[in-house]
């Protein structure tokens, strides 16, 4: 990692394969970052009447989707209830159907702690993290077993849910909620994650949780900071120059031309966030405005890994020739007179480590290979005190 460190700057140790021994070695792209932003769709009240209802009804969503589709949307967050009091019939299934255009698409879900626990959501299942990615202790993560709001639109498998809050706790100022533990299944992520996960393209199964340190969102993804609680801080210097204007709802579905709302931004974003502004469309929100600022900034925030390389373990046979090697010298050293042998085994100690270095930095860059160092220095260090202690029998006897 110190030799790289050289070539690629910042180093981190991004994985550890037990089975395997393969260790792999990246470091951040600091200028980089996530250049697919997001852009925020507002609901308004709909003052002109272009809506169905208002709040919108699923035929509207549907409507939306379409127009955001056909002006290059690829992915879409919803952070809406999108459930209503009417059966599943046409208009939910168009609403599905169009979500079905979108690469990506995530809702937002309260959930919460019962007695009794409640069925898993099958969309919420879908981003279900397993526990064989998890590490640490995660019993200090908040503990869910139902979604006390169903969500009555059939969205196909590339359709991930994430929680909005849980309603057994009150918000904590300054943090973001990422991860909950819901009992018996695995960790859920928070919309705020998913939305992560879908800017940077990873899927639930490429999560890597450490608790109350870190979430790696893959192996070529960001890595975010987490408390016990599954909370990140809020950065305290986002990029708010990068967060565009916001694309009003109603006049999106307009018959309107596409560059009249993107030249002047230079590019089309690809994700669109859609939440309601307006006093009777805004019951519908499940995220605050502010949360809402919060995640914009952060799918934009965190920089994502440019250069990674993988290092297997030395072969066994080739370790033991080291070791080998290590070891007659040692013994060598102890058949030397008294004041040479101190003086071999001081310049020994001495030039060790670092020869030991060097050669492992030329395993790193020649073969992609990485040894331990601990059991060479062991068997010096233990050949050694064997002498010394030899040394002194003698003298007694």
């Amino acid at each position: 990692m110190i030799a790289m460190s050289y070539q690629y700057g910042e180093q981190f140790v991004s994985e550890v394969n037990d089975e395997s021994n393969t260790i792999t070695i990246g470091s951040f792209n600091k200028l980089g970052g996530q250049k697919n932003h997001l852009r925020s769709i507002h609901i308004t009240d709909d003052p002109e009447k272009i809506f169905e209802q208002s709040p919108p009804s699923a035929l509207d969503y549907a409507v939306i989707l379409t127009a955001l589709h056909k002006h290059g949307f690829r992915d879409v967050i919803l952070t809406n209830h999108l459930n209503w009091n009417q059966s599943q019939g046409l208009e939910t299934l168009g609403l599905g159907r169009q979500l079905g255009l979108f690469e990506h698409s995530a809702i937002a879900m309260p959930v919460t702690r019962v007695a009794t626990a409640q069925p898993m959501p099958e969309v919420l299942q879908r981003s279900l993290i397993s526990m064989s990615q998890v590490a640490g202790n995660y019993r200090q993560l908040p503990m869910v077993n139902h979604a006390p709001v169903t969500f009555a639109v059939e969205s196909g498998k590339h359709t991930l849910a994430g929680f909005s809050e849980v309603e057994s706790i009150p918000p904590t100022e300054g943090k973001i909620p990422l991860l909950a533990y819901w009992h018996d299944q695995g960790l859920i992520p928070s919309i705020d994650l998913v939305t992560l996960m879908i800017a940077h393209k990873v899927n639930p199964s490429d999560l890597r949780v450490k608790c109350n340190d870190h979430i790696r969102l893959g192996k070529r993804g960001p890595i975010i900071p987490i408390d016990q609680h599954g909370y990140t801080p809020i950065p305290e210097s986002l990029i708010s120059n990068e967060i565009t204007v916001p694309l009003v709802a109603d006049q999106l579905i307009s018959p309107i031309e596409k560059n009249e709302y993107f030249d002047q931004f230079g590019q089309v974003p690809t994700m669109a966030l859609i939440h309601a502004v307006g006093e009777k469309s805004s019951k519908t929100n499940t995220l605050s405005a502010d949360r809402i600022t919060n995640l914009i900034s952060l799918s934009q925030h965190y920089p994502i890994t440019a250069t990674s390389a993988s290092f297997s373990r030395l072969p066994w046979f080739a370790s033991i020739i080291l070791l080998i090697d290590v070891a007659l010298l040692s013994f060598w050293f102890g058949e030397l007179t008294r004041g040479k042998r101190h003086l071999a085994y001081s310049l020994a100690a001495f030039m060790i480590i670092p020869l030991l270095f060097v050669f492992l930095a030329t395993l790193l860059y020649l073969s992609k290979h990485w040894l331990s160092l601990s059991a060479p220095l062991a068997a010096f260090i233990t050949v050694w005190a064997c002498h010394v202690f030899r040394r002194q029998a003698k003298h007694h006897h």
